[in-house]
């Protein structure tokens, strides 16, 4: 439970502080830690409870929890079936894609496909950066990683 409370509280500052992790055009150093639960479930508490947390300080607040949510509970969900890290990785990435490029283009009028690959891409390198940090060091950072 400490470590759930510490990566929780990890991605909310590492979001909260960044002047570009929110909107269409965005780089959230955060989501490197999102891929920790693809090498053990046990952190998914902390991660979910990291991006809604984080997700009130956006300027869409609920609505962007709820969005934010609802992609790591699905993709948390579907890395159960596929324990390959990369697919985890690709397909976490185009869920946010997809579902926060919606949510801009519902709710700002920002054009989705604008959103969507700027998004994907975005997450894209920020979530392969953290698969191969803690594919490397991840077992010396929290226990039972690999």
């Amino acid at each position: 439970m400490i470590y759930n409370a510490l990566l929780a509280a990890l991605y909310v500052a590492t979001t909260v502080i960044n002047p570009i992790g929110t909107m269409a055009i965005q780089i959230r150093v955060s989501e490197m830690l999102a891929v920790i639960p693809f090498f053990n479930r046990q952190y998914i508490p902390g991660i979910i409870l990291g991006v809604g947390i984080a997700n009130l300080f956006s300027g869409l607040g609920f609505m962007d929890v709820l969005t934010g949510v609802g992609i790591a509970v699905i993709s948390y969900t579907i890395s159960y079936f596929i324990k390959n890290i990369w697919v985890n990785v690709g397909q976490y990435s185009i869920l946010c894609g997809i579902f926060v490029g919606l949510m801009l283009w519902m709710v700002l009028g920002i054009p989705f496909w604008f959103s969507f690959i700027t998004i994907t891409i975005s997450t894209l390198i920020t979530t392969s950066i953290g698969a191969f940090l803690f594919s490397k060091i991840g077992d010396r950072i929290l226990p039972t990683i690999k």
